[in-house]
């Protein structure tokens, strides 16, 4: 089956089931990418933490992550 049809048909189960179906899918790769990526991905956590917490960056919320995308291609 391919992918599109197949997305469509896990899109139209109830909600438990598309919650259950993506926690399958997660964890039949999560270990690869624990193991891959686990390290990379603390220290980004670390570095990330440190700029945050030193004001190097300021923090957005969702949604004004999400205005802002929706306005840079133009769909408000």
């Amino acid at each position: 089956m391919a992918i599109p049809q197949l997305t469509s048909e896990a899109m139209a189960l109830p909600l438990s089931e598309r919650v259950s179906l993506a926690q399958a899918l997660w964890q039949s790769i999560g270990h690869s990418v624990e193991d891959a990526g686990e390290k990379g991905a603390l220290s980004d956590s670390i570095a990330r933490d440190q700029e945050i917490s030193s004001g190097a960056v300021i923090c957005q919320s969702h949604e004004e992550v999400m205005r802002a995308a929706r306005q840079a291609i133009a769909c408000v």
